[in-house]
């Protein structure tokens, strides 16, 4: 993961703005924790607590604890900032820790450990992938799972990466508001996609308007590991897992060319924990 985190990171309060009305992942993750009644949930890159706090909320409800787990200071304090603001219940199923997926060794195994919202896709080396998912092997208890969400690689979006002289089209990907605050949030996109190195090279460029004040600007530079499912499915059995399960979205149909999400669950071998 880079040293120096992109812009957006930064901005917790920005981060929020392009997540408004985002709940289809929640829900999912959600969903599998109630289903799979884990006893110890560990979020991997829990950024500002968007999925972390729904989780904890029904870790509240059928007594399971949950660990969030990142490396960016200033999205960190921003989920302690909201979690200060959750019910005691809340508060004590919920853990908020600093740290690096691809070295932090918890003191317990967990049951679940999940990693939402293609954080994987800030890997950009073998290394660093084969580590972090070593990593979330030795902190699972036998049996446990761990689930990495990513996004489909889209090959249209880069298609203009393949031409003789590339090309980097500007288009608007997000138009947000958050009418309590009166805030609105443009974000434009350029990508180009580095075939030889699986990796999209994207540029957000934000327009923020608060009411009547002048716009602010704001660029974020971002690169992303660009997964193909063999590849996921490699990691897995390459670092011990089994592969249980791939869904293609957030209501858990199954993978196929249209998909836009790729969902891995694998199971480390051993006798159930949960």
């Amino acid at each position: 993961m880079p040293e120096v985190p992109e812009a957006i990171y930064q901005r917790p309060s920005d981060y929020d703005l392009e997540h408004v009305g985002d709940t289809e992942d929640v829900e999912f993750f959600v969903s599998l924790v109630r289903r799979l009644r884990p006893q110890r949930v560990l979020e991997l890159a829990c950024g500002n607590g968007r999925v972390t706090l729904p989780l904890a909320e029904a870790g509240a409800q059928a007594g399971f604890d949950v660990v969030g787990l990142e490396l960016v200071p200033e999205m960190l304090a921003a989920a302690r900032e909201k979690v200060s603001a959750a019910s005691p219940e809340v508060r004590e199923r919920l853990t908020l820790v600093e740290g690096d997926m691809r070295a932090w060794q918890a003191e317990q195994p967990f049951d679940l450990i999940v990693t939402p919202c293609s954080s994987m896709c800030h890997l950009l080396t073998l290394e660093d992938q084969l580590a972090a998912w070593r990593r979330a092997y030795q902190n699972l208890a036998p049996g446990g799972r761990f689930v990495v969400d990513v996004v489909m690689a889209d090959l249209g979006a880069y298609a203009d990466s393949f031409l003789r002289r590339p090309r980097e089209l500007v288009e608007i990907d997000l138009d947000t508001c958050d009418e309590a605050s009166g805030t609105r949030l443009l974000r434009y996109k350029t990508t180009r996609y580095l075939a030889h190195e699986q990796r999209a090279r994207i540029r957000f460029l934000y327009e923020k308007y608060v009411r009547e004040a002048q716009p602010e600007h704001s660029l974020s530079d971002f690169e992303s590991h660009v997964y193909y499912p063999r590849e996921l499915e490699l990691l897995y059995r390459h670092t011990g897992f089994e592969v249980e399960t791939v869904y293609g979205d957030y209501r858990g149909r199954e993978l196929r060319p249209s998909s836009p999400q790729m969902i891995f669950v694998g199971k480390k071998q051993g006798q159930e924990s949960v």
